[in-house]
């Protein structure tokens, strides 16, 4: 009985380090990213993920990714809305996204129902702003990115790592009828804005910068030389606010190339409505 026991312990060990090393996680499997945000547990944990201010008193609460699937954070906003004043950043590196301003916080909650698609951004006012130390240089980095926006003519930005012309490092831009990455003063095509929910991403380094959507390459261009200050989600630095939702952000202050297709398969594994 004993020798079966054992058998049995080392089996159970053995499939769960067999998990742990294909990356139960997305930062399991791709470690070392700068910044992660995300309702789901990118860590394996049960992590608080959002800090929320109900409508109708202001209160406000932590809530991990647990207490939003059973029900805590609508619950506690009640009929009225839940408005993102802090999107935790699961890294561990404490680099957590901020809205202070009231009026420009973006929803989770509406009118007493949880936002579909993950947190929404009006196109008008909405961001949360990102400390300044998210990537150290544009010709080594790299990020994900799992929005739905707006189909049709419109003209914002999902995620932006920039401090202004020459340092541009964009993601999900939407210009015109047309979505795209940028990177430096170059866009990459998407094709036209569906109003789906997609994966972008954007590899830096090699001499080149891909996008992909979906896990698709759109194309390369070279590098460019330059560093960022700031980023925001669901704005350009306070201009071309994002008209959407935005439900998860992994940003990597390296080449993720090696880890991509792992990591982008975790991400379509964990939102089935993508292509």
């Amino acid at each position: 009985t004993g020798s079966n026991m054992h058998i049995s312990l080392d089996s159970a060990l053995g499939r769960q380090r067999m998990l742990n090393s294909v990356g139960e996680s997305a930062l399991q499997l791709a470690p070392g990213a700068t910044a992660a945000y995300s309702l789901r547990s990118l860590t394996g944990a049960d992590p608080v993920v959002v800090r929320v201010r109900r409508s109708s008193n202001d209160g406000e609460r932590d809530f991990t990714v647990s207490e939003i699937s059973l029900g805590e954070l609508v619950a506690f906003v009640g009929s009225g809305d839940g408005l993102v004043t802090t999107w935790y950043d699961q890294s561990g590196n404490g680099r957590n996204a901020t809205q202070t301003t009231a009026a420009n916080q973006p929803k989770i909650v509406s009118s007493g129902s949880l936002v579909s698609n993950g947190l929404d951004f009006d196109g008008s006012n909405d961001d949360l702003d990102m400390p300044s130390t998210i990537i150290s240089n544009i010709n080594s980095a790299s990020a994900f990115l799992v929005s739905k926006d707006a189909s049709g003519f419109a003209f914002d930005i999902a995620l932006s790592l920039s401090t202004g012309a020459g340092t541009l490092v964009d993601l999900n831009v939407h210009i015109g009828p047309t979505l795209s990455n940028r990177y430096g003063s170059s866009l990459t095509s998407f094709g036209s804005a569906d109003g789906a929910k997609h994966l972008s991403s954007l590899i830096v380094g090699d001499s080149n910068a891909e996008s992909f959507q979906d896990g698709i390459s759109k194309g390369t261009i070279s590098t460019a030389s330059g560093y960022t200050a700031s980023g925001t989600i669901g704005s350009s630095n306070g201009v071309l606010f994002y008209d959407g939702q935005i439900e998860e952000v992994i940003i990597y202050d390296s080449n993720q190339g090696s880890n991509r297709v792992a990591l982008e398969t975790n991400i379509q594994s964990a939102y089935p409505t993508l292509p």
